[in-house]
């Protein structure tokens, strides 16, 4: 009989030995297994308590001696059907773990206005047509007119790479976008998060400022939190 197939079900050579020894047997003492079985006794102890622990052995008590059978074969299915079961039961923390791996949560900080301009191109590197590209803007009291030059060549970029550009600023700003047709802008006095961009499973943070300074976050969990949270502003502005 190959009993490769009871190792491949997670059975030691002992356990599978003793197994079968109590399906010949019947109803029968430890010592009749040691004895049939040439196992070292600790061997046999260990092996069938193992086999009762995974409900393929069971015992009676007559006086103060036990006597050991084997459950039915049937119940090698039901075995298997419990580690099934169980590998069940973990599974969405294994794909969790491995799908963390895969989507590693990434961070870099960029510095002075020439960083915040690589981050920003860096948003929309891997984007292609029909991305949707959403923003969240404040006013710019520093350094402004440089940084109005680049974005009017980011929305050239932008357009180029055929993305769908919305964005949320302050009435106090509209200005600004007045001439720049390539964006779809919503105008609220509600509070909103200062100059946030989302692209993709990117997230943008800027600090302008006397340092300015800027966060790329590459984290598909933080992107659909502020995602969700620009749709909700989106429909009440």
């Amino acid at each position: 009989m190959d009993t490769s197939i009871l190792e491949g079900l997670g059975l030691s050579k002992g356990e599978i030995k003793v197994y079968l020894f109590l399906l010949e047997l019947g109803s029968t003492k430890v010592g009749n297994i040691i004895e049939k079985s040439e196992l070292a006794s600790s061997a046999v102890h260990n092996s069938i308590n193992s086999l009762v622990d995974k409900g393929l052995a069971s015992y009676i008590k007559k006086g103060k001696i036990k006597y050991y059978q084997a459950a039915p074969p049937s119940q090698i299915v039901d075995f298997i059907e419990t580690k099934k079961k169980n590998v069940l039961s973990i599974l969405p923390q294994l794909e969790l773990k491995q799908k963390l791996a895969i989507e590693k949560q990434e961070a870099e900080i960029f510095l002075d206005i020439k960083g915040i301009v690589t981050m920003l191109n860096l948003l929309i590197e891997d984007s292609k047509k029909g991305d949707k590209y959403m923003f969240f803007a404040t006013y710019l009291d520093q350094n402004n007119e440089e940084i109005q030059k680049f974005f009017t060549k980011y929305d050239v970029k932008r357009k180029e790479k055929g993305l769908n550009v919305r964005g949320i600023s302050p009435p106090s700003i509209r200005i600004y976008f007045k001439e720049r047709k390539v964006l779809n802008m919503k105008y609220t006095s509600f509070p909103i998060p200062a100059d946030i961009s989302l692209c993709n499973n990117k997230v943008a943070l800027i600090s302008w400022g006397k340092k300015p300074m800027g966060i790329l976050i590459k984290s598909k969990e933080i992107n659909a939190m502020f995602k969700n949270y620009f749709e909700k502003v989106w429909k009440i502005c």
